[in-house]
This record gives structure tokens, C-alpha cells and sequence, in this order.
């Protein structure tokens, strides 16, 4: 049996990120001269990792991978319940620390950082190069079907991984990601031409039973936020409708109040930067 004090720092690392329950495997450390996207280049995994994306490795197959020094990567997505933001430039780090919440998790890389927040609890996907209304940034999100290179790690550049922030709280509290942040923004404004109504508040009835109901203090406001901005702007349904929807979806339990719903959305018409009717 191999004592904590004989295990090297890549296994070490492996076992504490999968004991936080992150699905992590293992990447060959970069190699002189090997150019990025190539097995060797530091970010390429070792192994054939779809079956990490749906469970978990075992302790025993992260024994066996980490029993020499290289570099591990985290599996973002529902499998590790994190979605990753790589903000990769201090433009991207200026951004996403002026319109993003804090996240006690996050990562020092070669050119920037990883912020790690709680997956939604629906399908994120990946994104390159966030369109932003600032213009398109070096921000990349990392959700199910991706993964990044975890702390400890090195980069061919010679830079280490590094943890940074409070890794000390649990997975459970980091902030949800919220997809309403990230949305790109449209070239051009749309016009909005009114339509009948027609079967509008159904589709937004049917649109509202396809997203996770919010749970209070679980990201409640936010998940709340983003339905009332997607009913009232989106759908351009009428204020009351947008009420009566959301309360029908999320309300009647405890701690939820008729109030609340109503002003969450008022704001999102009065804040919301969707174009009205862009669900139509």
C-alpha cells in the first residue's frame, strides 16, 4: 500500500479533485517542440475519456494513471457539476470580474484564470472566444462534453497550474452559472413587429416546464431572473401573463411569494437587455 508521503504531487492532486467529486484524467506533460493540439502539447489527454464525461474514475484507475508525474485535466459538465470559465487575456479577466459573480474556486493559468461555478443543472456547451457587448474576448466556456487543464499542472510555458481563491468551500455553494451572462448579443437590434398572440403563453408554458424549477438558495434569484427576462422580453408576453406563468411553474412553496415573482419581473423588463419578442 502506497502512503500518502509516497504518492507524487500529480496523484496527490488527482485524489483531493476527485474527492471533491471531479471527474479528472490524465494529460502526458508538454514536450519541447510539440506543436498545441498534439498529443504532448500538455492539454492532450492520455487516454479515451467519453466514458468519464457520463461516471466518475475510481481511486484504483487514478492510482494506476498518476503513478509517474504528468498533468491532469478536469472534466466540466454535469459529470463534475462545474462549469469553467477561461478567461484567458486581461481583457478577459476584466471582464468577467466586472460582470460575473466572485467564485471561491479558481485556477491561475499561463495567460490568465479558470473560475469554476456550479453547473446549472441543464446542458451548458462549449464556447470559444465569448461575443461579448464589449466585443469578442479570449473568454472560452468550458461545460458538458469539455474539460480543462487542472491545478498542479504544467504548461509549456513553464507555468504551474496554481489554485488560487478559497478552494476550502464546498462544490455545493460555489454560484451557479446563470447562461443569461454569457449570451452573445445581437449584431443588429431587431425591430419588433407585433404578432397575434395566438398560442404564445403556451409555447412560453411549454418553454418554462424544459427549465430546472429554482430552489431557494440554490440560485433562485438568478434562475428566476432568467425565465422572467425570457417571458416578458422574449416572449413578449404582458406582465401578467409572465406572472402567472412563472408562479404556476416555480411558486406555491414554501418561502415563494406572489411579491417576489412580480417584482423579479417587473425588473427583467426594466433591466433585461433582450430584444422584445426575440422568442417569437
Amino acid at each position: 500500500m502506497t502512503s500518502p508521503s509516497d504518492e507524487c504531487d500529480a496523484l496527490a492532486m488527482a485524489l483531493d479533485l476527485r474527492r471533491r467529486g471531479l471527474s479528472v484524467i490524465p494529460v502526458p506533460a508538454p514536450r519541447p517542440g510539440v506543436p498545441a493540439g498534439r498529443p504532448g502539447d500538455g492539454k492532450v489527454p492520455a487516454i479515451a475519456w467519453r466514458d468519464y464525461q457520463e461516471r466518475l474514475p475510481t481511486e484504483d484507475e487514478i492510482r494506476e494513471w498518476f503513478r509517474v508525474e504528468q498533468n491532469l485535466a478536469v472534466i466540466t459538465g454535469a459529470v463534475s457539476g462545474i462549469v469553467v470559465i477561461d478567461a484567458d487575456s486581461p481583457d478577459a479577466v476584466r471582464w468577467v470580474v466586472g460582470h460575473l459573480p466572485r467564485t471561491p474556486w479558481q485556477v491561475t493559468t499561463a495567460r490568465g484564470w479558470h473560475m469554476y461555478y456550479r453547473h446549472p443543472g441543464t446542458r451548458v456547451g462549449n464556447r470559444a472566444r465569448l461575443e461579448t457587448r464589449d466585443g469578442r474576448l479570449a473568454i472560452d466556456v468550458r461545460g458538458d462534453g469539455g474539460y480543462v487543464i487542472g491545478p498542479g499542472s504544467l504548461h509549456a510555458s513553464g507555468h504551474v497550474y496554481t489554485m488560487a481563491g478559497e478552494w476550502s468551500v464546498p462544490r455545493l455553494q460555489l454560484p451557479a452559472l446563470w447562461m443569461g451572462w454569457l449570451e452573445r448579443p445581437r449584431r443588429l437590434e431587431q425591430r419588433y413587429v407585433p404578432r397575434p398572440a395566438g398560442d404564445i403563453v403556451e409555447r412560453a408554458r411549454r418553454y418554462l416546464a424544459t427549465l430546472p424549477r429554482p430552489e431557494i438558495d440554490h440560485g433562485s434569484d438568478d434562475a428566476t431572473m432568467y425565465a422572467a427576462c425570457r417571458l416578458v422580453r422574449g416572449f413578449a408576453l404582458a406582465e401578467s401573463d409572465a406572472v402567472s406563468l412563472i408562479w404556476e411553474w416555480a411558486g406555491g412553496r414554501d418561502g415563494w411569494t406572489l411579491d417576489w415573482i412580480e417584482r423579479k419581473v417587473s425588473n427583467a423588463l426594466r433591466y433585461g437587455t433582450e430584444p422584445i419578442g426575440s422568442m417569437r
